[in-house]
Formats: structure tokens, C-alpha cells, sequence
């Protein structure tokens, strides 16, 4: 349950404190005391949208806090990587700043606005007056079945097959939008690989090409060179060996020279290899005109290429691979649309059978949700009210295969009609109220708030609606906000919310005894309390407590 509940700088609330027991709490206070600040309040800390106009002017922040006692949320907390106190309470903590900075806090550890979000969810409902709008907008209907059957197992499953087939839909469709653009790139693609390919290109003969043509180009030179060494080495041979006989006879009689004599000697002999090298070299030297033009006719050729597809020779064959494998892909999606129709028809018909299944789920327990809120509209005074749910088969959308709406109808000699035609201010806050019921009996959230949902409601029904939440606070935290004085008084704890006459802030206290008698005497007859007026909310008090 919620224990405490701190606010700081929202609106016209400075500081305030409201403390919440087990059971029925209601909240009363007179229009414009800041009622529904504490609904905003208690929104913003269980991880609702944060609206900095709600940040009181001259504040650069708004805080709120909110104790709970909750020891069976332990194990959802841990699985979340939270560490729940040994004591069983729960206490979050948010804070939003003007410049748009928004912390969020389990205890001291802080903790993204999802995980306050989802956390939020396990302690805390609020139902408000604007649900009405919920309840007449037939788009809103289907989650009533499935809030009701808890079919969130099945939904997703068809909510993933019915992802899937419109994925392989949409895939079809931009395959078959575009088949003329899709083979103006296949010409291209082909016209690419045809001229690339036919090149014969290989890596490294670029180089290979422009280092013969510059041979080739070089050859006479290169021949007069070549001779003109050969000779000179020729002569340097002769005058070397008749050097290196001297040295070696000098050699002979001083042994001091047999090293220069030595190395004379193999000078000579490698001086006659580079002789023979030179005369082979000079045998090969020829030009050769043709060979020079198929060499500039290919490395035209290449260079061709390069302009076209980039800079290098790897450049162009890597143009090559791609545009081949893309031609590849672009040819099989060509060849195997057959097959895209035929995982679309496959695809289509998982996510029908899919949403057959839960087409049976929501028909079972659309019933048995009628059958519940009818129970609980003839206690709330409206026993001969029928209620139903119409399936209406539709395209598969994404939540299934049909349109819900809900029916109604307050004259047995009627037959159910939409619920916006039918349904006045005061059977809607009761329509509303039946349904709370039957899904707060299937869910175990600890903490239920009804924000003024008796707008239309009086006398008898009102009555009814009082007995109502008494009844669910028997087993749940209660917290309701009303303008009803006979609702007002059923409750166990009253929290009177008004403004400082001085500040003009708004406060919270509890109040009982006498003072409870003038509150509800004043949501009774107005700020003219007479003696009858207090006798009748004493009367009141007495009879529902």
C-alpha cells in the first residue's frame, strides 16, 4: 500500500505531505484546491509524462516521492537488478528540472524512467474521470477483452506473425514496383561486366606493361650504350690482366705483394664477367615497333578503365566483383519472385491461423467479461442493463482480425446499441466503475485511485458506487477523490485538501470528528453550513460508518 506521498514545487503546492492508510481514503477539498495536482503528483512518480509547466514558478525543479509497502514485489525486484529493503517498502523518488534533466530513483540507486515506469505499474492504478472517454471510443474496446482474458501470449505471437507478413508484403511490393528501374540497373550492371571482363585484366601488369614500353622505347639508346661498354671493358680487361701478370712477378720475389697480386687477379675475372654480360645484353637489344604499339595500345586499354572504374587496375577488378555479385542478386530476385509470392501466402496465412486462435480466446472471454459487468451493473443499481461485445471481422491489423465494440442497453425492450448513443454522464461513471471491479479482481495491483469518477451520479446510485469501493477496499488501498458526500463519508480515512488562506498554497491534513462533519456538510449543501446541514452530514456519517 502507499504510506507517503512528499510533493515539492508542483503548481501551487510548495510542500506537502499526505499520509494514506489500509482501506477506503477519500479526498474532498473545493474546486480549483488543487485536487488533481496530487493525481499529477502521484503520475509523475510512478513514471508518467513529466510536463514542466507543472514545475512552480520561481522553482528550477519539481520533486516527488512516494513510499509503499509492497514485501511481494521482492522478486520482480531483483529480477530488474534492484535490491528491495529487508522491511518490505518501496520508495521511489523523481525529479524533473526546467532545462529538461529528469532523475528517477528506487531508494538511493538510480534507475531509468522504464524501469520506474514498470515498477510504477505493480503498485498503483488510477482510474480517472476521463477513462469515460475510453469507454466511448470503440477503438479503445478491444483492450478491454484482452486486459480481460490476459492474452498477451497469444497477441504477441500473432503480433509477430503479422509483422512478418507485412514485411514480406512490403518486399513483394517494392520488388514488383521496381521491376523496370530494377532492370535498367541489370543492362547496366551486364554492360559493366561484359567490358571489364573481356579486358582480361590481371593484377601487377600495368607496371609489367610500362616498364617493356619504356624499353622498348629506350632500345637504340640503350644498344649504342651496351657496345660502347662492351668495348671499353674489352680494352680495361687486356691493360687489367697485363697489370695483374706485373704485380704477380713481383709477387714471386717480394711475397709482400701477393695480396695486391690476388686481388688484381679477381678484378680480372669478374671485370671478364661483366664483359661477357655486357655482350649478351647488347645481343638481346633489338627495336621492335610492333611490340612497342601492342604495349601503348594496352595500356590504353587499361587506362581506359582505370578513368572509368578507379584509379588502379585493383581498383577496376574490384568494380568487377561487385558488380558482378550485385548482378547475381538482382538476376536470382528477378527469377524467384514465384517464391516471394509464395512466402508472403505462407506468411499470411501463419499470422491467420494466429489470429483465428485469438479471435477464439477473445469470443470465450468477451462473454464471460459481460457476464461479470452485468453482475456488477445490477449491483450498482442498473439491473436490467445488458452488455455486450460485438466482434466485427476486419483485414488483419495489428491486433488480429476483427474490431471490437462495445454494446449496451439500459431497456430490456431495446436491443444493445453503441455505448456513445446510449449511455448517459452518470450510467458511464458506473459502466466504468463495473468494469474497474472486474479487472481489479483479476490483477493484483495493491493500490486503486479513483479520480472523481462519480461525475453524473446522485441519490441511490451513488449510494451504490459507495458500497462498490468499499467492497474493493476490503482487499485493496483505496484513494478517491469525489464530490459526493455520501462517498466521501463511507470512507475510513478523510484528507481534507485546501489553500492556505495566507499562501494561497495548497495543503493536505487529515481530518475527523467535528471538522469531518462541516467537510461533508459543505459538499452537501455549500459554504452555508446551517444546523440542518451538520445534523444531515452527522446523520450521514453515522449511517455509513
Amino acid at each position: 500500500m502507499l504510506t507517503l506521498l512528499e510533493i515539492e514545487n508542483i503548481a501551487v503546492i510548495a510542500k506537502a505531505e499526505v499520509e494514506t492508510e489500509r482501506g477506503f481514503n477519500t479526498l474532498t477539498g473545493e474546486t480549483g484546491a488543487g485536487k488533481s495536482l496530487l493525481i499529477d503528483s502521484l503520475g509523475l512518480v510512478l513514471g508518467g509524462r513529466a510536463q514542466r509547466e507543472l514545475i512552480r514558478a520561481g522553482e528550477d525543479y519539481a520533486s516527488v516521492r512516494a513510499l509503499f509497502y509492497r514485501p511481494e514485489l521482492s522478486p520482480f525486484l531483483e529480477d530488474l537488478g534492484l535490491s528491495p529493503e529487508e522491511d518490505g517498502t518501496v520508495l521511489l523518488q523523481r525529479r524533473i528540472y526546467r532545462d529538461g534533466r529528469n532523475v528517477c530513483r528506487f531508494g538511493a540507486e538510480t534507475i531509468s524512467l522504464s524501469t520506474l515506469k514498470a515498477i510504477g505499474s505493480r503498485l498503483v492504478a488510477i482510474h480517472g474521470q476521463h477513462d469515460g472517454t475510453a469507454l466511448l471510443s470503440s477503438s479503445a474496446h478491444i483492450d478491454f477483452i484482452d486486459g480481460y482474458c490476459r492474452d498477451s501470449e497469444a497477441l504477441e505471437d500473432y503480433r509477430r506473425k503479422f509483422r512478418a507478413y507485412k514485411e514480406a508484403e512490403r518486399a513483394l511490393e517494392e520488388a514488383r514496383a521496381n521491376a523496370g528501374q530494377r532492370q535498367a540497373r541489370i543492362d547496366f550492371l551486364d554492360f559493366q561486366v561484359r567490358e571489364i571482363s573481356e579486358a582480361g585484366l590481371r593484377d601487377g601488369e600495368e607496371e609489367e606493361l610500362t616498364a617493356r614500353r619504356k624499353l622498348l622505347d629506350s632500345a637504340e639508346e640503350l644498344l649504342a650504350a651496351s657496345e660502347k661498354a662492351e668495348n671499353a671493358s674489352g680494352a680495361a680487361i687486356d691493360a687489367l690482366d697485363d697489370t695483374a701478370s706485373a704485380v704477380e712477378d713481383i709477387a714471386a720475389v717480394d711475397t709482400d705483394m701477393e695480396e695486391n697480386a690476388s686481388r688484381l687477379r679477381e678484378i680480372f675475372y669478374e671485370l671478364k664477367e661483366i664483359h661477357r654480360e655486357l655482350a649478351s645484353y647488347a645481343s638481346r637489344v633489338e627495336f621492335n615497333p610492333e611490340e612497342l604499339a601492342e604495349a601503348e595500345e594496352r595500356l590504353g586499354v587499361i587506362y581506359r578503365l582505370e578513368r572509368k572504374y578507379g584509379l588502379t587496375v585493383a581498383d577496376v577488378l574490384e568494380t568487377l566483383d561487385k558488380a558482378t555479385k550485385e548482378l547475381d542478386e538482382l538476376t536470382y530476385a528477378e527469377e524467384h519472385g514465384e517464391e516471394m509470392e509464395k512466402d508472403v501466402a505462407e506468411k499470411r496465412a501463419a499470422a491467420e491461423a494466429a489470429a483465428n486462435k485469438l479471435s477464439d480466446i477473445r469470443k470465450k472471454g468477451g462473454e464471460e467479461l459481460c457476464g461479470r459487468i452485468c453482475a456488477e451493473l445490477q449491483f450498482l443499481d442498473m439491473p436490467k442493463t445488458r452488455v455486450t461485445f460485438r466482434l466485427m471481422p476486419c483485414e488483419l491489423w495489428e491486433k488480429g482480425a476483427e474490431r471490437v465494440e462495445l454494446l449496451i442497453s439500459t431497456n430490456p425492450m431495446e436491443e444493445p446499441k453503441p455505448l456513445a448513443k446510449i449511455a448517459s454522464g452518470g450510467e458511464l461513471s458506473r459502466i466504468m466503475l463495473a468494469m474497474k471491479s472486474v479487472f481489479s479482481a483479476s490483477d493484483d495491483v495493491p493500490v486503486l485511485i479513483f479520480d472523481e469518477i462519480d461525475t453524473g451520479v446522485s441519490g441511490r446510485a451513488a449510494e451504490k458506487i459507495a458500497l462498490k469501493i468499499s467492497e474493493l477496499a476490503r482487499e485493496r488501498q483505496v484513494l478517491c477523490i469525489t464530490h459526493l458526500p455520501v462517498i466521501a463519508a463511507a470512507a475510513d480515512r478523510h484528507l481534507l485538501i485546501e489553500k492556505d488562506p495566507e499562501t494561497l498554497l495548497t495543503r493536505v491534513r487529515p481530518i475527523e470528528g467535528e471538522e469531518r462533519v462541516r467537510e461533508i456538510a459543505r459538499i452537501m449543501r455549500g459554504d452555508h453550513l446551517t444546523d440542518a446541514a451538520l445534523e444531515n452530514a452527522r446523520e450521514l456519517l453515522r449511517k455509513e460508518n
